[in-house]
């Protein structure tokens, strides 16, 4: 790799460029949050040019990241394929990848990796997928939720799309990168012999001021996510209802809701939807209890993690604390039924000296284990490894 420099300490400088289906900026979303600390992280040392395949605010989000962003809106087309992008779109990135002299290509998930067409052919450089591979767990997850036979066939479909399509991006790829041991394991077993590294989400914990028990129920997420929406609809019809007649409000802080969760609000009035909340420290202040109601979806919440650093006691289910090294009882409560998860809100509402106990065992733990600088330091590695003149690709 003839352009791979070194800075002046001798610090190995790679040129990297970061393809992205989504603008991360502002960084009001779990993958926006993710993908601008992946920025951060490896500008310090690295030479960064992001393509955001969404329009946006190309400045504004140079400002923010630090470094040069550009901008080639993808344009999809119709087929059978899992991800059909036109070959404009394509051809946008790899002459961006020329342009900017890339040592090596960061695609974001599977849709950004597709977008490149890694899965048709190996690029000139390296290429890398983050928190890619792994989206065919969501479909079929999905599928199992569907509420008619049909829905169900055409969900494991799109999964087995999905998850072929995927197999074929892991096996060119030269390195993919997990958020959870759990989810390492899976691309190993879809594409053995490539190289995996595990690189978790994380959370900004010194931004983040842990506060004591308040006096109602709090959820915080993209409503316009469909495993979101699903994981609160089930709440207030299914959790929500065993729930103390005279019990605290439902704080529900998330843009999009729906029409659904919009007719459940409308007859449960204690189920407040906030909408989307700037300012997030406030409603958390608010929390005696933070529930994470997921029963689809993938990776490791954001939203999780957050609420730990701020010190709130955490209702979830298995799903929902998929990929965070917890000790149950300990660090959060796992209840998986409607009957279990009610009974543990229910609970930790009139326990508050157990939901402080909680809190303060969920904060030391992000303090020790998902501060986002330890949690990205993999890909900081990744890159070096890959930048190293005369490695064999």
């Amino acid at each position: 790799m003839a352009g791979v420099a070194r800075g002046a300490r001798g610090v190995l400088t790679v040129r990297i460029l970061v393809v992205t289906p989504i603008l991360p900026y502002p960084a009001d979303s779990g993958t926006r949050i993710r993908l601008a600390h992946v920025v951060a992280t490896l500008r310090r040392r690295h030479e960064l040019t992001l393509l955001s395949l969404e329009a946006g605010d190309a400045d504004a989000a140079s400002r923010a990241l630090g470094i040069a962003v550009r901008e080639a809106p993808a344009r999809t087309r119709r087929g059978l394929a899992a991800v059909s992008v036109t070959p404009e779109t394509t051809a946008a990135i790899w002459r961006t990848a020329h342009e900017t002299r890339a040592d090596a290509v960061h695609l974001q998930g599977t849709f950004g990796a597709a977008a490149a067409r890694l899965h048709r052919e190996r690029p000139a450089v390296p290429a890398v997928i983050d928190d890619g591979c792994v989206y065919h767990l969501s479909y079929a997850r999905a599928a199992r939720l569907a509420p008619t036979a049909r829905e169900a066939l055409r969900g494991r479909l799109r999964a087995w799309r999905v998850r072929r399509l995927e197999t074929a991006l892991a096996r060119r790829a030269d390195a993919v990168v997990a958020v959870s041991e759990d989810e390492a394991r899976l691309v190993r077993g879809m594409a053995p012999g490539c190289r995996v590294a595990v690189a978790p989400n994380g959370v900004d914990a010194g931004a983040v001021r842990p506060t004591p028990p308040g006096d109602a129920v709090l959820f915080v997420g993209l409503l316009s996510y469909a495993p979101n929406r699903d994981a609160m609809e089930w709440f207030a019809r299914e959790v929500l209802p065993r729930l103390p007649a005279e019990g605290p409000e439902i704080l529900v802080a998330g843009r999009e809701p729906g029409p659904v969760l919009e007719a459940l609000a409308a007859r449960q009035p204690r189920l407040r939807l906030r909408g989307f909340v700037p300012d997030l420290a406030p409603v958390y202040a608010r929390a005696a209890v933070f529930v994470n109601p997921m029963r689809g979806g993938g990776g490791t919440r954001l939203k999780m993690l957050e609420a730990m650093a701020a010190g709130k006691a955490v209702v979830s289910t298995t799903i929902g604390a998929e990929g965070v090294a917890l000790t149950p009882g300990r660090d959060v409560v796992i209840a998986d039924t409607p009957e279990t998860f009610a009974a543990a809100v229910s609970a930790l509402l009139v326990d508050r000296p157990r939901a402080e106990r909680l809190g303060r065992a969920a904060r030391a733990l992000v303090e020790a284990r998902y501060r986002w600088e330890a949690c990205l330091a993999p890909l900081d590695d990744l890159y070096a490894s890959l930048g190293r003149p005369g490695t064999e690709r």
